[in-house]
């Protein structure tokens, strides 16, 4: 059954105790820190509350799909699926379900209170410092940015980083490939502000459905309707008439005027590189309105340093979409789809079928269209599990030749948060980089030859596993803490 809100998510993943709660702690260091070390040892999410200076009950939550376990739990998944079988299951839901479009309701919990005109003020709310060398509060990190197509009329749902400016500004850094800044601008060719609403807190997968890139002119909401197996329930805004979530927690509607008619400095802010590598000059959301339900819940998704897969989402969202467009381009046996680093190293495993096979692959993977800034593209067998790095890197070590097995291609595109960017191609505007291709398989010709590894086979693993069960889940493994780089 679908989630109505994240209060209720929360609510569920504490039963199964996935979240806790952390009272009192200090909006400038103790939130982002806190954040960032239990990601580091894949703890459960985090629910604050009673921040000095606010009401009880005005809370901020973090790190809540960043486990296989929470996705699940969200998804209506079995809650102990190995992660590629989560994968699996994702994409077969995407594939049946198809497109769910919201539905429109007259009233919600997000209408309950509302603030207009010169009684507009953000800092109503308490947004954390997420990152000690921050330019500044970013209220906007697991926001929801809702725009329209002013010619079309579709509704655009994208997810970019929003820095407070003042009590009724904001700042947002839309990136010029992302959809929602095409509609903005197309706006401003029309010497118009562009319309648009800012959800602060939702249910994890419509906020999770926004965070990815459908195909232009399709709206996030089907997704995220197909994703919860049940329609988004929104309703429409007074002023922009745009449709949020019926049960958000927060929404700031208001207008982007041009660039050239308003601006504010930006950033810096740690981004999902794991760095400082973009400020300046963003354009600003003119706050006319605040709506907000009772004890209202910021959702914080603050980017923190890749370590292991680095995933915002327990289970990589990149898999389901790289594992769809190989077998689009016509790459059969793919037996799992993992990515590590916040999606900058895909892992492919198959079952090889012919001369080629895996060099196939790792062409169609480097060419994807969301391969943005992707580095390193890696192809195993079928006895590799993609999701396990230990295993991919084994693979690598043991199976691949570096005088042979490995591909680099030139010129690929990036973007502007690359850190290896040089200074000279900043300047010049020349956004590409290199990509290395591995190929990690036994060599087709010769795979019978092989060497036989010394691991028990899946089938002897899962009798042990199913056997010793209790004993195996009291050993749950725990991520040591990282020293300071």
């Amino acid at each position: 059954m679908a989630f109505q809100s994240l209060d209720e998510f929360i609510a569920a993943a504490m039963n199964i105790g996935e979240a806790q709660l952390i009272e009192s702690a200090d909006l400038d260091l103790d939130v982002g820190c806190l954040t960032e070390l239990f990601f580091e040892r894949k703890g459960p999410m985090l629910l604050f509350d009673k921040f000095a200076g606010y009401p009880e009950g005005f809370r901020v939550s973090s790190n809540a799909l960043r486990t296989p376990r929470r996705f699940a739990l969200a998804m209506g998944f079995p809650l102990d699926a190995h992660p590629i079988e989560l994968v699996k299951l994702w994409k077969e839901r995407k594939k049946t379900l198809g497109e769910v479009p919201p539905v429109e309701v007259k009233d919600g919990p997000v209408l309950e209170n509302a603030q207009h005109g010169d009684d507009v003020n953000v800092n109503f709310f308490p947004a954390p410092m997420w990152h000690s060398a921050d330019g500044g509060r970013y209220i906007g990190t697991g926001d929801i940015v809702v725009t329209r197509d002013p010619e079309a009329g579709w509704v655009n749902l994208g997810v970019y980083r929003g820095q407070i400016q003042g009590r009724d500004r904001l700042t947002l850094w839309v990136n010029p490939i992302k959809h929602g800044r095409m509609l903005i601008e197309r706006y401003w060719a029309r010497g118009e502000p562009a319309p648009i609403a800012v959800v602060l807190g939702c249910e994890p997968l419509t906020w999770m459905a926004a965070s990815m890139a459908p195909a232009f002119g399709t709206s996030e909401y089907l997704l995220a309707g197909a994703y919860r197996e049940k329609p988004v329930e929104v309703v429409r805004l007074p002023r922009t008439g745009l449709p949020v979530p019926a049960h958000a927690d927060i929404v700031l509607e208001g207008e982007m005027p041009p660039l050239t008619e308003e601006s504010a400095y930006e950033g810096p802010h740690g981004e999902w590189p794991g760095y400082y590598s973009h400020q300046g000059y963003e354009p600003v959301v003119r706050i006319k309105s605040i709506y907000y339900r009772h004890r209202p819940i910021l959702l914080g998704m603050p980017n923190l340093r890749p370590l292991g897969d680095g995933n915002l989402i327990g289970v990589p969202a990149i898999a389901v979409q790289t594992w769809e467009h190989l077998e689009h381009a016509g790459v059969t046996d793919i037996a799992g789809v993992w990515a590590f680093g916040f999606f900058l190293m895909i892992v492919v495993s198959l079952r090889q079928r012919y001369t080629g096979h895996a060099r196939q692959a790792l062409l169609a993977m480097s060419g994807f269209r969301l391969g943005d800034m992707k580095r390193y593209y890696i192809a195993v067998d079928e006895d590799i599990d993609p999701s396990n790095i230990d295993e991919v890197l084994w693979a690598i070590s043991t199976r691949a030749d570096p005088a042979t097995s490995i591909e680099i291609i030139r010129g690929a595109w990036t973007n502007a948060l690359d850190p290896r960017l040089t200074p000279e191609q900043r300047r010049l505007g020349d956004f590409t980089m290199g990509r290395m291709l591995i190929d990690a398989c036994k060599p087709y010709n010769w795979r019978d030859q092989f060497p036989r590894s010394n691991v028990y086979s899946a089938e002897e693993r899962r009798i042990v596993t199913e056997r010793w069960r209790d004993l195996l889940a009291s050993l749950e493994k725990r991520v040591p803490v990282p020293g300071r780089r």
